[in-house]
């Protein structure tokens, strides 16, 4: 039995007319009814009645109809799904935070593209807590992002760390200095991150006053370290946030390295277990290849 047969049983089902079912089917009558008497040769019972004025079901033939009808959809299904898997192995969407847009987009994506000329590359500006749900829904192949990664669906490699450095307004006293020390922040206003949007950045630097036994005031929370950024530009006070940074600073702010050992975060490269398409296996390849030689 075959999906033709299939086909041309539901045609005459749906028709009753073995002359209609063969037009809509474009063969001819003749053989049309030869694929009928094969079908029912291999079901082994009768699944039409036929005579020269009217064709009808047998009771055989109705369940029969039901079960070739949901046959024929899940092939189309199958069909469907093995095009879009298709389509989507030509498609490739890499989420990302700041720091990889500085630091690592810019030394890989031109080797990827002459790994997968043929394949859409889509770039998204995403906090860490919006990479991990969009990956594990399948909304993003591979995200560039930060700690915690709680799904156990989702896999990662720690790419590299990058220290942290002291924020401050141009105008602040504490610009004269070449290095800051824990204890010059002791006290001083500061720009806090807020722990559901920045990532692991709010718990390491609150570990790191702690250690130091520092104390800042608190004057504000932020939601990204752009808008933290922002914030001190303003002259609100004083943050921790990484040092690569200084890329977007419009010269409203000074960076200033920590005297004492600076606390690090790391960028991760995360992706959901199981097979993965060409494209991000390229992908993952090349990440590790330039992280290697940095």
């Amino acid at each position: 039995m075959e999906l033709r047969h299939l086909r041309y049983f539901v045609a005459v089902a749906q028709e009753l007319n073995f002359t209609r079912a063969a037009e809509k089917l474009h063969t001819s009558q003749p053989s049309l009814s030869s694929q009928i008497r094969d079908l029912e040769q291999c079901v082994g019972v009768s699944l039409l009645e036929r005579d020269k004025r009217k064709v009808t079901l047998t009771t055989a033939g109705e369940c029969f109809l039901t079960d070739a009808l949901a046959i024929l959809d899940q092939a189309e299904q199958a069909k469907a799904r093995a095009r879009n898997a298709a389509l989507l192995g030509n498609y490739l969407v890499i989420g990302f935070v700041p720091s990889a847009e500085v630091n690592l987009l810019p030394k890989v994506m031109p080797l990827l593209r002459l790994r997968q000329p043929e394949t859409q590359i889509e770039l998204v500006s995403l906090i860490t807590t919006q990479q991990e749900e969009k990956l594990r829904s399948g909304e993003l192949d591979v995200g560039l992002m930060r700690h915690p990664i709680y799904n156990p669906e989702i896999d990662y490699l720690e790419l590299f760390h990058e220290p942290l450095a002291v924020v401050m307004p141009a105008t602040h006293p504490l610009a004269r200095e070449r290095k800051i020390s824990a204890a010059q922040l002791n006290g001083v206003d500061f720009i806090s991150t807020d722990p559901a949007y920045s990532g692991a950045l709010a718990s390491i630097v609150d570990k790191w006053l702690t250690d130091q036994q520092c104390q800042p005031k608190i004057v504000q929370m932020a939601t990204n370290i752009l808008v933290t950024m922002n914030l001190v530009g303003m002259g609100l006070g004083v943050s921790l946030i990484p040092g690569y940074m200084q890329s977007f600073n419009t010269g409203q702010v000074v960076f200033r390295p920590l005297a004492d050992d600076a606390p690090t975060i790391a960028l991760l490269m995360a992706w959901k277990k199981g097979e993965l398409k060409p494209a991000l296996r390229d992908f993952i390849d090349i990440v590790k290849t330039r992280c290697e030689l940095l």
